[in-house]
């Protein structure tokens, strides 16, 4: 029998837990717009021109339509999860693990992505800032490392800075917005992007990759069910609202950048180092001193990107190997009850891929970042279809007091529209890759191996062990922390948390 939905108020630390607001603001803060609007949207220029204004459009709606099943079965499915937890409830253990193994594929891409844009942007900075240009790749070993270290003593972005570089952040781009919009832009203020032939553009399909993984992290509102104040009624309201926030600021400042590249010269301005796009805009809208700190907050925000993704895509490796589907050894923890194995293993496959990158010169910025960030948002996709349907499988063997809209009919339509969305993607990736079918089969191809590599192993692993490899990136089992002081140790404690499935 399934669980039934949690009650609204079942203790008095979830009555003074997060708000609606508060939930809002983990989700901008993750989001970190100036860096989506800084590093994506010159790629979407180049890939897609204007189309990349409309192309945060389509990703916006289709995940409001998302959300409907999505808050409806967090209602009633009890842990924090997000999508393995619910692919879990729907379709079963074993297809959550599948899942689950390509998730980690997808969030290992996104963290080589972003650790390559951030030592891009940092490398950047610091010539501007100091004459001294350095090599992409030391900037990348030192950030990895950083990361590492932070990850290991459960050293995270705490609540205060994230809020203080969120607002920064805000901050920064409302100027810069503010002045392109007074000065009308580089030559008058033009709404051809939002024509009726542009609704229906053969290029917004090659934007898609970019678009659609500005608004991954929409989904971890549900990660703090326990710690949210009326979460029947905050998660819903949450997630709406952060994703019209950001489909209304996304859109608007793709639209802004636009203005004051002019539709006349943004080619030419791209045939440079499209990365100082955004900077060279905003030296010429508002002046070099604003840029400074425009530049630091953008290393900063990629940064605590990696450091997301780290955190994350090591719990996931500590679930898989608790739930048998990679060695039982990765699930060993540090005495901050932080993965350890875990953490190594996860900087180190960072390290080696960006090695291999740099020796076969592929541009960081131009290459690196579009060929991992392709799988990433390709398994959040594939997540995304498979979560909209176990809403409708959940909720056809489990009756509920919800309506058809929630849990049959809106899920179905998302699946629908993402399943859309996820082939005219890989149909059209190669506009933003540069490269050929075998080039792109290349990209997608870690992808099928987790796939394939969790079925075969999710067979071998009985039903209830593979359940805990879809707990959720954000969830470790206490009893697996090692005690830095045992009063009576025992040798079959940690062999427990080693044992191979």
């Amino acid at each position: 029998m399934a669980p039934s939905a949690p009650t609204e108020t079942t203790s008095p630390s979830s009555r003074r837990g997060i708000g609606t607001p508060g939930l809002v603001f983990f989700v901008l803060a993750a989001a970190a717009p100036l860096t989506i609007l800084a590093g994506f949207v010159p790629l979407g220029m180049l890939a897609g021109g204007d189309a990349i204004v409309l192309g945060f459009l389509y990703p916006g709606l289709v995940y409001l339509l998302f959300a409907v099943g999505y808050t409806t079965i967090a209602r009633h499915v009890p842990g924090g999860g997000a999508f393995l937890t619910y692919i879990a409830a729907g379709l079963g253990a074993r297809t959550g693990s599948v899942a689950g193994m390509i998730a980690y594929v997808g969030y290992l891409g996104g963290q080589i992505g972003f650790t390559a844009s951030a030592s891009v942007f940092a490398s950047f900075t610091i010539e501007t800032l100091t004459g001294i240009r350095l090599h992409w790749l030391p900037i990348a070993v030192v950030i990895t490392v950083l990361v590492l270290t932070l990850g290991l003593r459960r050293v995270g972005v705490g609540a205060a800075t994230v809020a203080v570089l969120l607002v920064a952040e805000c901050a920064i781009l409302a100027v810069f917005a503010v002045a392109v919009l007074i000065q009308g832009g580089y030559e008058g203020l033009i709404l051809a992007a939002f024509a009726p032939e542009k609704w229906v553009s053969a290029a917004l399909p090659g934007v898609f990759v970019l678009t659609f993984t500005a608004f991954v992290g929409f989904e971890q509102t549900t990660v703090y069910r326990t710690e949210t104040r009326a979460p029947n009624r905050t998660i819903p309201r949450a997630t709406y609202l952060a994703v019209a926030i950001l489909l209304v600021g996304y859109t608007f400042g793709a639209w802004v950048i636009l203005q004051a590249a002019g539709q006349s010269r943004v080619t030419a301005l791209l045939e440079g180092d499209p990365s100082e796009l955004v900077f060279t805009l905003n030296d010429e809208f508002v002046g070099p001193a604003a840029t400074a700190v425009m530049l630091i907050l953008v290393v900063t925000s990629f940064i605590a990107g990696v450091i997301a993704l780290q955190n994350t895509s090591a719990r996931y490796l500590v679930n898989l190997a608790r739930g048998g589907l990679l060695p039982g050894g990765l699930s060993r923890l540090a005495t901050s009850g932080s993965p350890l194995t875990a953490n190594f293993v996860q900087a180190g496959l960072v390290l080696i891929a960006l090695v291999i990158f740099a020796a076969v010169g592929a541009d960081p910025y131009t290459q690196i970042v579009t060929w991992t960030n392709t799988p990433t948002i390709i398994a959040v996709l594939v997540l995304q279809i498979l979560t909209s349907i176990s809403v409708v499988s959940y909720f056809r063997r489990n009756r509920r007091r919800e309506t058809r809209w929630t849990t049959a009919i809106a899920p179905a339509l998302s699946a629908v529209l993402v399943t859309v969305a996820l082939v005219l993607l890989i149909a059209q990736m190669g506009a933003l890759t540069g490269l050929g079918p075998a080039g792109n089969a290349c990209v997608i191809a870690p992808l099928v191996l987790a796939g394939a590599y969790g079925l075969l192993r999710a067979r071998r692993v009985h039903p209830e062990r593979a359940t805990l490899a879809t707990l959720g990136a954000e969830t470790i089992d206490p009893a697996d922390r090692p005690d830095p002081r045992p009063e009576n140790p025992t040798p079959d404690h940690h062999r427990s948390t080693e044992r191979e499935g």
